[in-house]
């Protein structure tokens, strides 16, 4: 329950620091989110305050990469799962180029991950970096969850029936 909280936490900082940098400033109901999910993420590792510091700074290293990783796979998600709505009219050419696509972006995501990992162990211990990589994980995980309820709304009924089809089989692009 509470890993469940640090990870839906964490997505409403995401949320919240994405829509205050459009704005002029963060607003203080925004800071006040950040600090607590700070906060939680500090008791759930067991990190000093100058562990805290510099797990910020290289966050903030690598979350410009990883939110435009996190784009291209949502976007090649898209695309393979409206051609495959599509049945035997879908583009076989146009989802093969996807799934390169979604190759192409997991060994980036890895290397990110490989980086980070160097960055992160020279002032976290290992089982910090073992909690703050599940941490991450589970973000990435709700935050995609709540990405594919959003667009499922927007389906007519019958492309809902055929995704929930899909993800039954065990499709992996929804």
């Amino acid at each position: 329950m509470r890993a469940m909280f640090v990870a839906l936490a964490l997505a409403c900082v995401a949320t919240a620091r994405a829509r205050a940098q459009q704005d002029a400033g963060p607003r203080p109901a925004v800071q006040q989110l950040q600090r607590r999910v700070l906060q939680v993420v500090q008791r759930t590792l067991g990190a000093s305050d100058e562990q805290m510091r510099q797990l910020i700074e290289v966050n903030r290293k690598y979350e410009g990469e990883r939110r435009a990783l996190n784009q291209r796979d949502r976007e090649a998600r898209q695309s393979i799962r409206a051609e495959v709505l599509r049945d035997s009219l879908a583009n076989e050419d146009e989802v093969s180029r996807m799934l390169d696509v979604l190759v192409n972006v997991q060994r980036q995501r890895l290397d990110v991950f490989v980086r980070e990992q160097h960055d992160l162990a020279r002032f976290l211990t290992p089982v910090q970096r073992a909690k703050y990589a599940t941490l991450q994980e589970r973000l990435r995980k709700k935050v995609e969850q709540l990405r594919q309820q959003n667009q499922e709304q927007r389906l007519s009924p019958a492309e809902r029936r055929r995704l929930r089809q899909l993800r039954r089989m065990g499709d992996t692009t929804g």
